[in-house]
């Protein structure tokens, strides 16, 4: 029998948020994990008759593991004040509207051309380009030599640089 989720909400859902808050979060974020916790336990609850209190024990183990996940990532995170020289050095690097628009319109190029070339060159190109694949590994893929392959990527390269303007 399925876990009774919307019971659980309602008996716990306060109880986990409190714990989370009395580990250093602000309210918001706490409810945030809250709610993940429930879907993480609808999604890959276990299916069993558990008794009530191994049911609680999950859902706090849940919402412990998600606060532990949430700590390790904003500890990653490194704030700089708007005013720091490295923000208005980033800021004043961010493309323009103008070069937004252009790079669209490029990629919108680029990708009615590939869907003009042979399934082989494009293939290639796209295990070269996307993928990472080294040579030998996409001519292996494509049964052709590596010479071959070299030869069906850079003429899509040639190509997108005509089509383009080399741009």
């Amino acid at each position: 029998m399925a876990w009774d989720i919307h019971g659980l909400f309602q008996r716990h859902s306060r109880g986990i948020s409190r714990a989370l808050r009395r580990r250093g979060l602000d309210a918001e974020t706490a409810a945030d994990l809250t709610q993940d916790t429930f879907v993480r336990t609808l999604a890959a609850g276990p299916d069993n008759d558990a008794a009530d209190h191994l049911k609680q024990a999950y859902l706090y183990r849940v919402a412990r593991n998600l606060w532990v996940n949430h700590t390790k990532r904003e500890a990653l995170l490194v704030s700089v004040p708007w005013d720091d020289p490295q923000a208005v050095t980033a800021q004043a690097c961010a493309p323009d509207t103008e070069t937004i628009v252009a790079n669209r319109e490029h990629l919108h190029l680029v990708t009615a051309l590939l869907e003009t070339l042979p399934e082989r060159q494009r293939r290639a190109f796209l295990l070269h380009r996307i993928h990472n694949l080294p040579m030998a590994r996409i001519a292996e893929e494509l049964g052709i030599s590596t010479t071959r392959t070299w030869e069906l990527i850079r003429e899509t390269y040639r190509l997108i640089v005509l089509r383009t303007g080399g741009l």
